[in-house]
């Protein structure tokens, strides 16, 4: 079963993402401190409830994928991001891990897919947690789905740190400061690798995830089922 799992683990990586997930801002988060200012990425991750996470104690969430109206994969997550202790449940299988400590080779194919599920989850907080990153910003750009124009965030990953490092990211976000659509770049490859929407949004405990994911042609899916978030007292 558990080699059974492993291979699952890596075939279930419909984005690759930085191996970090960290529950402070970086400089650029630190600075806004001294002035009113927001820059882009502190306004995105401030609706998505930013503010609220310092008090989450612990989430639970359903990592789905779907293949033509099918579920081919759940990963059942519980995390507490203040002790980074992580529990997967997935294909019968229990594994838990502090993710400070030293990773036996199990231990890191999850967290892999813990990275790129979590990433799913929380992008808008990835703009300011995530260092050795390149943000760059252009206005008034066509959507890739919908061919609406929007504003576009792009975050680029350095080519020395993480999982998979040198990825791209390119987020259509509304007036709202949603995000709506999203393109992931492999290695920065001028051509997509994927491009799905951000739907169903939902707000729990003040934290605000877009709950469902579609490709543009429809026949791939990526929904979070039994977001459960537990705060500090």
């Amino acid at each position: 079963m558990k080699n059974t799992f492993l291979v699952l683990c890596a075939i279930a990586m419909i984005s690759s993402c930085k191996n970090e997930t960290s529950t402070s801002t970086d400089s650029e988060t630190a600075a806004s401190e001294k002035t009113t200012e927001l820059s882009t990425s502190q306004r995105l991750a401030k609706i998505a409830g930013l503010e609220s996470w310092n008090e989450v104690e612990e989430i639970k969430f359903s990592f789905n994928v779907g293949k033509t109206g099918k579920t081919v994969l759940t990963r059942n997550w519980t995390w507490n991001p203040n002790t980074n202790d992580v529990q997967l449940i997935a294909l019968g299988d229990t594994i838990s891990y502090n993710r400070d400590s030293k990773l036996d080779s199990l231990q890191i194919s999850s967290d892999r897919a813990f990275i790129n599920d979590v990433y799913w989850l929380i992008p808008e907080f990835k703009l300011v947690w995530d260092q050795g990153t390149t943000i760059t910003e252009k206005k008034s750009q066509t959507a890739p789905i919908s061919k609406d124009t929007m504003d576009m965030i792009s975050i680029l990953y350095n080519n020395k740190a993480g999982y998979t490092p040198g990825d791209a990211y390119d987020i259509y976000y509304d007036d709202d400061h949603k995000f709506k659509e999203w393109v992931y770049r492999r290695g920065n490859d001028s051509t997509p690798s994927m491009i799905t929407t951000f739907e169903k949004f939902k707000t729990i405990e003040g934290l605000t995830f877009a709950t469902d994911h579609r490709s543009s042609d429809g026949t791939t899916s990526i929904n979070f089922t039994g977001i459960a978030i537990t705060k500090t007292k």
